[in-house]
Parts: structure tokens; sequence; C-alpha cells
């Protein structure tokens, strides 16, 4: 009953707080929620709410109406474009002209070869460019969802300890966008491969990403039944179940059969760190940055992309330390 588990994304009830009993607003799915802290809004069954707390993978959250919210996504099971369809669109954009396409897509790359230049297949594009009073880094890696997503923890780790101040980051099939306080002079050490294996493992082991990633596999090895015969394990069960076996193999057997395994279905899943490592390897460390006056054409769509991740760090605190020295001259308080 359990061979050829396929896994889906588990959903999270969102409720009003202190009504438990009450009938749920809908659902979320559990990657958006993990992207919610205290205090954000989203839109959900007509309504907007602010994220209060999780418990008991419940969504706890109040209305909110006077602030503007953010959009729930559901995502699903996403796949990666594949390195062959990355390897045609890179020949694809060196081309001089593309008649091909549209009239408005070719404006559209025209214009981005006029305001920067176009990625190439080997070498590493970044632009660096400041709007709305934050400075902005785009990397266009080409590496899919997955990697790219982990390429932005890993270089917003990398700001964080070198006093670059980032402050979130979103990203595409194609790019990452970061952005932060600092503007970025010298983009070569952030992509020392080095460095970012080793933020790889200190980011693993502190994150959910493995729980998660040994939960399907030890769902898919049998250790835990989904399926039973008159009853099936809800998403909230299953985690419990597979975070006491995951606590209990990392204290008394690190070396389990089943935590190499989800070693390794983490680094190529969730986080797919190959895809970060091909290119890397394939831009050999020729790294190109281009600081901009204003935003380019390939780099605009991200700012309307979904899924944005705040980097909690540094930059916060200035921002509170700057935010308060201001309210203290406006009081006349100012030392």
């Amino acid at each position: 009953m359990n061979i050829g588990t396929i896994q889906d994304t588990d959903t999270l009830k969102v409720r009003m707080r202190r009504a438990r009993g009450g009938k749920p607003l809908g659902e979320i799915e559990e990657g958006f929620a993990a992207t919610l802290t205290p205090g954000d809004t989203f839109l959900i069954g007509g309504q907007i709410v602010r994220f209060e707390s999780l418990r008991e993978m419940v969504v706890e959250v109040s209305r909110d109406p006077g602030r503007k919210p953010k959009i729930a996504t559901y995502m699903g099971t996403k796949f990666a474009t594949s390195t062959q369809l990355s390897a045609r669109i890179l020949q694809m954009l060196a081309a001089p002209d593309w008649p091909d396409l549209p009239e408005p897509v070719r404006d559209w790359l025209h214009l981005q070869r006029q305001v920067s230049q176009m990625p190439e297949p080997d070498s590493l594009l970044i632009e660096s460019f400041g709007h709305e009073a934050r400075e902005h880094l785009c990397i266009y890696g080409f590496a899919g969802r997955n990697a790219m997503q982990t390429l932005g923890l890993l270089v917003t780790k990398r700001m964080e300890e070198t006093g670059l101040a980032p402050l979130g980051f979103v990203a595409t099939d194609y790019a990452t966008l970061i952005w932060g306080l600092e503007p970025v002079t010298d983009a070569a050490p952030l992509f020392a491969p080095d460095a970012l294996r080793a933020g790889l493992d200190s980011w693993l082991m502190s994150n959910a990403v493995m729980k998660r990633t040994f939960r399907a596999s030890a769902t898919i090895a049998g250790l835990i039944q989904r399926n039973t015969p008159g009853a099936r394990k809800n998403g909230r069960q299953a985690t419990m179940s597979s975070d006491i076996l995951y606590d209990t193999l990392v204290k008394y057997d690190p070396e389990h059969l089943l935590l190499d395994i989800t070693r390794q279905e983490a680094m190529r899943g969730l986080v797919d760190f190959g895809r970060i490592e091909e290119m890397l390897a394939r831009v050999a460390g020729r790294v190109t940055l281009r600081r901009l006056a204003r935003v380019s054409p390939l780099a605009a769509p991200l700012f309307l992309e979904a899924g944005r991740m705040p980097v909690e760090g540094a930059a916060q605190e200035r921002l509170l330390a700057e935010e308060s020295a201001r309210l203290l001259a406006a009081a006349g308080l100012a030392p």
C-alpha cells in the first residue's frame, strides 16, 4: 500500500487566533507558510489577515485589513529547467537578433543589450543597481529554481558575513535578485566554491530542509506508514513521527544509511547544489559585474515574482537604529 509513494506538497489550515474550533479560512502550502514571519499579512478567503504563529501545523492569524497583503502562492511540485534547456536559452540570447520572436520580446531583449549586456554561457553576469532606496544585485545563473533559491540563501549569508547588509531575495529558474543596504563592488569573493559549500553544510544542519527531506525518504522507505487499512496519517502525524526518527538517528547513529540518503536528496532536490557546482565549473571564475544606473529589462520581472524570502540580520538592526534616531531627532531628543 505504500510502494511507489509520490510525495505531494503538504498544506496547512489557516484559522483565526483563539478560534481553534471554528471553520478554517482556507489552506496554504507549507512552503508559503515557511516564508512568513510574525506581522506579515496575506490574502486568503477574501480577507487580509496577519500571521501570528504556527501552532501544531495550524497557521494562526488575526484580521488586519489596513495593510498591503502578500498573495498566497500555490507552487505545487516544481521541476527545474533542464541543463540542456538552459544551454539552449543562453545560446539563443547570444544571437545578434531574434526574428522568430514576437516584436515586443525582441524590443525587450535589444533594450537589455543597450542598458547592460546579455548573459553568456562561459561567464556569470551580475548586475548591481539602486532602486527605491535599496541596493539590488541580480545574478543570472540559469541553474533552475531550486538551485537559484539555494544560491540566494548562500550568497546572502556571505553578504551578511562581509557587512553588505542583505534584506531579502527572490529566485526564478534563471536568476536571483537580492536587495540590501550596501552596493556590491566586488562580486567574485561571494562565489568562492569552498565558501559556498561550507555555508551550505552549516545552513542545512540548522534548517528544516533536512527534516522535510528525511520525512519523504522515510515514507518511501516504509519507515513511516502513511497508508494503513482504514486510516491514513495526515501531514502533522507524519511530521511528528519523522522528526522523532530523525533526531534519534542524528544523535545515536549519524552514519545511518537513511541519513546518507537524506543528505544526497537534500543536495539535489530542494537544494540542488549540484547545479550550482555545474554553474561554477562552467564559468570557471569568470564573473562580470555591471553597475547600472537603473533596473535592467531582464531584472524587472523579478520584482513581480512571488515567494520573496526575508533575511534576518544586521540590516534589520541597522534600519531599526536609523528609524529610532529619526524619531528621537523629530522629538527633539537627539543626543
